[in-house]
């Protein structure tokens, strides 16, 4: 597929996300299940040196676009794996950008992975990690899937100052209250790794482009996607409370 030079990107994104801005913008539109995962993409491959060869794990890879994005750009080989998403799907995804070779879609679950100790460099989850990653045993789970000295990548939504219970949320977020109570700060974040000693945190912080990449989600809603809580919440929230955050380990 080519990639044409005029995506529906701001031009403060175009700027940000350059590789980004090569894809087909119908294609990226048509397989979107979050945040723009390419963008998300290429934000963690400034923080992760993504070099031809490395395996690569994507848990909660949705439609696949970031993993065949990851290997279409930097020469990876990606296991993209979901539970929901049709790997046929994806391959058919994979095939049609010609990495047949590289990307390896399969349907799984991130808390039962079928793999050899120590097999991958890199593990990513982008707009999936919240799912399974709160659990305090998650990430030596992982991290044993991880060569020494490889690394953990996760984009995904947070918030800018922690709600501990209901009472404490804005009124826009009481009608899907139970999502948000399982969102979390950079600095929650930040103490769950490091507690673990599994890991050397290498960055943990707000996506500068967060705020628009957060608009044109909101903006943007397919009819089957109009009860997705971050579409419903971002419109209302006027004081920067909603954001999305990046971490970046390496395991020890």
């Amino acid at each position: 597929m080519d990639k044409p030079s005029s995506p529906p990107l701001t031009e403060e994104l175009q700027a940000a996300f350059p590789r980004t801005a090569k894809y087909d913008p119908r294609w990226v539109r048509d397989n979107a299940m979050g945040e723009h995962a390419l963008c998300q993409a290429e934000f963690l491959a400034g923080r992760i040196s993504f070099s031809p060869g490395m395996r690569v794990l994507e848990l909660g890879c949705g439609k696949a676009t970031s993993s065949i994005f990851l290997a279409r750009e930097f020469g990876v080989q990606v296991w993209a794996m979901d539970n929901a998403i049709s790997p046929t799907e994806n391959r058919r995804r994979a095939l049609d950008l010609d990495c047949e070779a590289s990307v390896f879609p399969m349907r799984g679950d991130a808390r039962d992975l079928p793999f050899a100790e120590a097999f991958f460099d890199v593990a990513i989850a982008i707009d999936s990690f919240l799912y399974f990653g709160t659990d305090e045993h998650y990430l030596a789970y992982l991290a044993q899937f991880i060569k020494p000295g490889g690394f953990i990548g996760v984009v995904d939504i947070a918030l800018t100052r922690e709600i501990d219970s209901a009472e404490q949320a804005p009124a826009f977020m009481q009608p899907q209250i139970d999502y948000w109570l399982f969102v979390h700060t950079v600095e929650w974040w930040k103490r769950h790794w490091e507690k673990t000693g599994l890991i050397e945190l290498r960055s943990a912080e707000i996506v500068p482009e967060s705020d628009e990449l957060l608009r044109l989600y909101a903006e943007e809603k397919p009819p089957e996607q109009g009860k997705d809580p971050i579409r419903r919440a971002v419109p209302h929230d006027q004081d920067g409370l909603i954001a999305l955050f990046a971490m970046v380990g390496q395991k020890r």
